[in-house]
C-alpha cells in the first residue's frame, strides 16, 4: 500500500529532516521536501493531489495555493506565528490551518536574553574593531536593576521575565491588551500578587507609554494582528528614553523598519537588536536607510528559534498536526487556529 503524501517547506525539511525521515519510515505517510514558492508548490499539489503541507514562513497571501489544494487539506506552520497564512481563504478553501505552540518557548527566551546582553556590552561592535585590529574597550553597563519594558506578555513574555528577573536582577513591566484582574483570571488566581509568585513581573498596563517611558530596555513580542502592524514607529520610539534600547524577537511586520532606522541615527534611542524583518532575506524598506549600515544595531537573521532542540520539536508537531487532521479530522488536533 503507498504512502500518503506530505509536503514540507525545503527550509523546514532541512531544519528537520531527521524527524522527517523517521517518520516516512515508520508511518502511512512520506514527508517530501519541495520548494515553497507559490508557483512551483501550487503546481506539484494539483499534480499529486497532495493534501498536507508543512509551511515556514514565506508569505501565502494570494489565492493561488488555497485554490491549488483538494477539499480537507491541512496547512501546518513550522512554528508559532501564523500570519504568513491566509486563514480566511484557507477556511473558505476547506483547508485546515494549525502551528505548534510551546515548542519554541526556550529558544526564543534564550534569543532575547542574548541580544540584551550583546547590547549591554556591546559585544558586536567590540568584536567588529577587534578584527579591524583595533582596541577600543568601550564601556558597557550592567543589567542588574535595570528595566526591562516586554511588549506582548504571552507565555514566551512571562518565560523572559523569569529569565530575566531571577537570573539578571532586572526588574520587568509588561504592556499587553489585558490588564492585570484578566490576567489573574487566565492564571486562575486571586490576585495580582498571587500571579507575581509565579511571574514576577512589577506590573501589566494596557498603556504603551506608561510601559517604555522609564525602561532601560524595551523587547517586542506582540503578535501579528491589523492593530499590531507596524506598531514600533517613531511614536514608540519617541515615548522611549535616549539611552534605551530597543528589541525585537517576535516579527518583523510589528517594526517600522525606516522609522527604526531614523530612531537609531538621530538619537532618538541608543541602539537595537533585531532577529526579524519585514522581507526576509532581508531587504531595506528604502535603500537610503538600510539598517545593515548602522553601528549601533545588532542584526540576526531571524533564528530565536532556529535551534537543533526546537527544530526537531517543531518537524515532530507539525508532522503529527497534518498525520491527526489527515487520519482523523480537524476535531482531532488540539492545534488548529482558523477553527
Amino acid at each position: 500500500m503507498s504512502k500518503e503524501t506530505i509536503f514540507v517547506s525545503e527550509i523546514s525539511y532541512a531544519k528537520g529532516e531527521n524527524v522527517f525521515t523517521k517518520l516516512t519510515a515508520e508511518t502511512d505517510f512520506e514527508f517530501v521536501s519541495v520548494p515553497e514558492d507559490t508557483e512551483t508548490l501550487s503546481g506539484l499539489i494539483k499534480e499529486q493531489n497532495v493534501k498536507g503541507f508543512i509551511a515556514d514562513v514565506y508569505p501565502y497571501h494570494d489565492d493561488t495555493l488555497y485554490q491549488a489544494f483538494p477539499e480537507g487539506a491541512v496547512i501546518s506552520r513550522f512554528g508559532v506565528g501564523h500570519d504568513s497564512i491566509d486563514k480566511e481563504k484557507a477556511t473558505a478553501a476547506g483547508i485546515t490551518v494549525c502551528n505548534t505552540p510551546g515548542v519554541l518557548n526556550t529558544s526564543v527566551k534564550e534569543q532575547a536574553v542574548w541580544m540584551l546582553g550583546s547590547l549591554a556590552r556591546n559585544v558586536v561592535s567590540l568584536d567588529r574593531s577587534m578584527r579591524r585590529k583595533e582596541w577600543e574597550p568601550v564601556r558597557g553597563i550592567e543589567v542588574q536593576g535595570k528595566t526591562l519594558a516586554i511588549l506582548g506578555f504571552g507565555r514566551i513574555g512571562q518565560d523572559i521575565c523569569k529569565a530575566v528577573h531571577y537570573g539578571l536582577g532586572m526588574n520587568v513591566v509588561a504592556f499587553d491588551q489585558f490588564d492585570q484582574d484578566q490576567f489573574c483570571k487566565f492564571a486562575k488566581v486571586d490576585t495580582f500578587e498571587d500571579f507575581q509568585k509565579d511571574v514576577p513581573v512589577e506590573r501589566i498596563t494596557t498603556d504603551l507609554e506608561d510601559a517604555v517611558k522609564d525602561a532601560d530596555f524595551v523587547l517586542m513580542m506582540m503578535a501579528v494582528t491589523p492593530e499590531t502592524v507596524g506598531m514600533a514607529n517613531a511614536d514608540l520610539f519617541g515615548k522611549m528614553r535616549d539611552d534605551a534600547y530597543f528589541l525585537n524577537c517576535a516579527r518583523g511586520a510589528l517594526v517600522n523598519e525606516n522609522d527604526l532606522y531614523d530612531a537609531l541615527t538621530e538619537g532618538t534611542i541608543a541602539g537595537a537588536a533585531i532577529d526579524v524583518f519585514i522581507v526576509e532575506p532581508y531587504v531595506p524598506q528604502d535603500e537610503n536607510k538600510d539598517l545593515r549600515t548602522l553601528e549601533n544595531l545588532v542584526m540576526t537573521p531571524h533564528v530565536a528559534s532556529n535551534t537543533a532542540e526546537t527544530n526537531a520539536a517543531m518537524a515532530s508537531t507539525s508532522a503529527q498536526n497534518v498525520m491527526t487532521v489527515l487520519s482523523q479530522g480537524a476535531d482531532a488536533c488540539a492545534n488548529v487556529v482558523n477553527r
